[in-house]
C-alpha cells in the first residue's frame, strides 16, 4: 500500500518540482548511509519498487532522489521523498534505476554531492526474464578460500556476457565472454578479488550480465544498455582475527605503550584460552617459532602487500610450517598465555615493508583491527 502510494505521486511530484526555480535558500543534503526497508532482493539490495531509506544530514527539505548510475545522465532515475525526517527520508526504486550512487534533490534545487554510499539494484529474479542469476556469498575476502562466483541459468538460448563493475567509482573491472548458454544448464564465473595480480580496493562490487549484442556498448560505457540480471556483493581485505567474544587492551597493552626496557610494539586482544585465531590477511608464513617473551608465535608475509602480520602468545605452537600458504580466514591457531603473558590474549602486530624485523618499522593495529571486527 505504502509503495503504490509513493509510486503514484512521483509523476505528479516532479512535473511541480520541474518549474521551481530561484536561488538556493536550503542547505544541501549529505547522504551517509543507504538501506532497503522493503521488497528488498536480499539483505543488502533491492530491485524495482523496494522501499529505501536514505539517511544523512540536512535530510528534512530533500523532495527528490536521484539515482545515478553510470556516467553522465543518460541512466539517472528520480523517486520521489516521502517520511521526511531531519536525518532520513524514504523512497521508491524506479524501474529505471541502475545500481550506484545517489544525489538528494531539495525543493528548491538545491543538491547533494553525489554519496559515498551505493546501492546494488538487482535484475533477473527467479522464474523471470531469460535467465535466473544467483551470487554465492555476499562477503567475498581476498585472498581466500571462496572466490566471489556468480552462477547463470538459462531458460532460452543466450549468448551472453558478464562483466563486473565497482560501484564506488562505476568503473568496469573485468568481463567474461561466456558465448551461447544452454537452457537448464549453470554456468559458473569466479573472480579472486585481483586484476594482473594485483588486488582491487575493497568495497562493493556487482556482476552484470549482457546479452551478446548488447555487451559491447554496455562495456564502452554507454548508459542506456540495460544488464538482463545483475547480483552484488561486498569484497573484503581482512578478516577480524579473534573468532569469539574479546576486548580491546588499553593502557599497557595498546600500541606503544612503554614496558620495562621497550615499547609494546602491538595490540592486546583479551579473549579465552582457546578461542580459534584466523589469518588476518592470507599469504606465506614467514616465522613459526617459539620465545621466552612470545611465547608461540606466527608471522604472516600478506599476500598483494608489503604489510607482515605477528600472531603472539599462541596456546599451542600453530600447525603452519614456514613458508607454506595460508588463505584469509584459514585458522592459525588458538588464544594462549604462553611466553610472557598477563592472561589470556592475542598479541597483534603490523609492520611496514620490508617486514617484521627486516627493514620495517611497526604500525598501530587498533584502527584496523576495529574497521575488520566490524564487519567480521
Amino acid at each position: 500500500m505504502v509503495v503504490c502510494g509513493l509510486l503514484a505521486l512521483l509523476g505528479a511530484a516532479d512535473s511541480a518540482l520541474a518549474g521551481a526555480g530561484g536561488a538556493f535558500a536550503s542547505d544541501p543534503a549529505r547522504i551517509s548511509a543507504v538501506r532497503c526497508l522493503a521488497a528488498c532482493a536480499g539483505s543488502d539490495s533491492a530491485r524495482a519498487g523496494s522501499v529505501l531509506r536514505v539517511s544523512g544530514r540536512s535530510m528534512g527539505d530533500v523532495e527528490r532522489v536521484v539515482f545515478l548510475g553510470g556516467p553522465g545522465d543518460g541512466d539517472n532515475a528520480t523517486a520521489v521523498a516521502a517520511h521526511r525526517r531531519a536525518t532520513s527520508v524514504d523512497v521508491v526504486v524506479p524501474a529505471q534505476a541502475v545500481s550506484g550512487r545517489l544525489r538528494a534533490v531539495n525543493g528548491d534545487g538545491a543538491r547533494s554531492a553525489a554519496s559515498r554510499a551505493t546501492i546494488a539494484i538487482e535484475r533477473g529474479t527467479p522464474g523471470k526474464g531469460p535467465l535466473d542469476i544467483s551470487v554465492v556469498g555476499r562477503q567475498v575476502f581476498y585472498a581466500a578460500t571462496r572466490p566471489a562466483r556468480v552462477d547463470l541459468l538459462a531458460r532460452a538460448p543466450l549468448s551472453a556476457t558478464v562483466v563486473l563493475v565497482r560501484l564506488a567509482d562505476n568503473v568496469l573491472v573485468a568481463s567474461w565472454p561466456l558465448g551461447p548458454l544452454v537452457p537448464g544448464v549453470a554456468r559458473t564465473v569466479t573472480w579472486d578479488g585481483a586484476v594482473g595480480g594485483l588486488p582491487q580496493p575493497p568495497g562493493r562490487y556487482e556482476f552484470r550480465v549482457f546479452s551478446d549484442a548488447t555487451a559491447q556498448a554496455a562495456q564502452a560505457g554507454a548508459p542506456a544498455v540495460a544488464p538482463l540480471a545483475t547480483g552484488a556483493f561486498d569484497l573484503l581485505d581482512h578478516k577480524f582475527p579473534v573468532r569469539g567474544r574479546h576486548t580491546f587492551g588499553t593502557g599497557i597493552a595498546a600500541f606503544g605503550a612503554q614496558r620495562d626496557g621497550h615499547v609494546h610494539e602491538g595490540q592486546d586482544v583479551f579473549a579465552d584460552c582457546g578461542t580459534p585465531l584466523v589469518a588476518a590477511r592470507g599469504g606465506v608464513v614467514k616465522l613459526n617459532q617459539q620465545d621466552p617473551k612470545a611465547g608461540n608465535y606466527l608471522v604472516i608475509d600478506g599476500a598483494g602487500t608489503d604489510v607482515d602480520y605477528a600472531y603472539m602468545h599462541l596456546r599451542h605452537p600453530s600447525p603452519l610450517r614456514k613458508g607454506a600458504a595460508v588463505m584469509t580466514g584459514q585458522p592459525i591457531g588458538e588464544v594462549g598465555d604462553t611466553g610472557d603473558a598477563d592472561g589470556c590474549h592475542l598479541h597483534f602486530e603490523m609492520w611496514s615493508g620490508p617486514g617484521w624485523y627486516t627493514g620495517g618499522a611497526p604500525l598501530d593495529p587498533l584502527p584496523y583491527l576495529q574497521a575488520w571486527d566490524a564487519y567480521s
